[in-house]
């Protein structure tokens, strides 16, 4: 499995007050910009949140791996099947894919 190449490659990094980017210099993207109202505490979090995305991806995509080599039913109430099939659901999310009606939710 590998990352989608429609994400902008990592890493991220807090670029700024409540600005996360990619790259430096000339090269720097802006990923995205996060606004707060009163109690910055919540966008703090959202930000750390929105930078460890493409770590949180990767991280999602190996385990996944490790679990589909057990070959588990997706619809089994084994733990390894429901965490293998919350894997995939939020692989899918990330990847903009629309969720089969045969896959079950999280």
């Amino acid at each position: 499995m590998t990352a989608p190449t429609f994400f902008t490659p990592a890493p991220w990094h807090r670029a700024g007050h409540r600005s996360i980017a990619a790259g430096v210099g000339i090269s720097r993207v802006t990923i995205c910009e996060l606004y707060s109202w009163g109690d910055c505490s919540e966008a703090d979090a959202n930000e750390a949140l929105i930078t460890a995305a493409p770590d949180l991806f990767a991280a999602a995509e190996a385990a996944a791996a490790v679990l589909a080599k057990g070959r588990w039913r997706l619809d089994s109430p084994d733990p390894e099947a429901v965490a293998l099939c919350k894997l995939l659901r939020a692989l899918d999310l990330a990847r903009g894919v629309m969720l089969a009606p045969g896959r079950p939710a999280s």
